[in-house]
């Protein structure tokens, strides 16, 4: 029978010590990033799966929830938006041509979007 495991590697940035010794609940939102499979020699394999944490919070025995920064730079978080966008959208392009496509748009437009920008944080 084949072995199924779940690998977890990442680290996350919290805003506050916390101690050593205590156990804590951990809530994780990430991604599955890579298989790797080995063989047991008698027919059967090992699964293992890549897990990297996007969003993390540890939540004490006292039940006091911290949460850790999201790590991710802007251009990651903007790519991961119009991902969104373009599983919604019914554009005949695949993913990397949407977003190629709204990255030659907001170049072009790049006057507008900084005055808008602008104006909405004032």
């Amino acid at each position: 029978m084949d072995s199924y495991f779940l690998k977890l590697t990442g680290k996350a940035e919290l805003p506050q010590p916390i101690e050593i010794g205590h156990n804590f609940r951990v809530l994780a939102e990430g991604s599955i990033v890579s298989e790797e499979i080995s063989d047991n020699d008698d027919g059967t394999k090992n699964h293992g799966y890549k897990f990297q944490p996007v969003k993390l919070e540890a939540i004490t025995g006292l039940g006091e929830t911290i949460k850790a920064k999201d790590t991710r730079s802007d251009s990651k978080l903007w790519r991961a938006q119009l991902f969104a966008k373009w599983k919604e959208s019914d554009a005949d392009l695949n993913a990397d041509e949407f977003y190629h496509l709204v990255c030659a748009w907001e170049r072009r437009n790049a006057d507008f979007i900084v005055a808008a920008a602008l104006k909405e944080n004032k």
